[in-house]
């Protein structure tokens, strides 16, 4: 597994490449972010996912880390939640496309902890 930092996110990697298009991803919460770090590493090396990136800093007065876990669809959900309910337990909010992220769409606990500023950035369209 390849582990990077680009400033702001902790990547984790699988070597081999996927043998499909990434097009969003499983969202996952805690205050703990060496918690979400493992998960990502278990579901990289025991579970047939490839990527995945948790935050290193919260922003704001946003307490939770997030964890985004790649996949092509959301074909995966109930195994997740499941495993989550059993092993992990961390707030879950399953798949998020990465094409509601390009548009800014966030959850509103998420919004309404950032700054004017902070929130304006985030729900710009890219």
């Amino acid at each position: 597994m390849i582990i990077e930092f680009d400033g702001y996110w902790i990547w984790l990697l699988k070597k081999e490449q996927p043998n499909y298009e990434i097009t969003g991803k499983y969202l996952f919460f805690s205050e703990d972010k060496n918690k979400l770090i493992e998960l990502a590493k278990n579901e990289i090396v025991n579970h047939s996912f490839h990527q995945a990136k948790v935050n290193e800093s919260t922003i704001d007065r946003n307490k939770e880390h997030v964890l985004c876990l790649y996949y092509k669809d959301d074909s995966r959900s109930n195994e997740l939640a499941t495993r989550n309910e059993q092993e992990y337990k961390v707030k879950f909010r399953y798949w998020k496309s990465d094409e509601d992220t390009r548009k800014g769409k966030y959850s509103k606990e998420f919004l309404g902890n950032l700054s004017e500023e902070n929130k304006e950035f985030f729900t710009k369209e890219n």
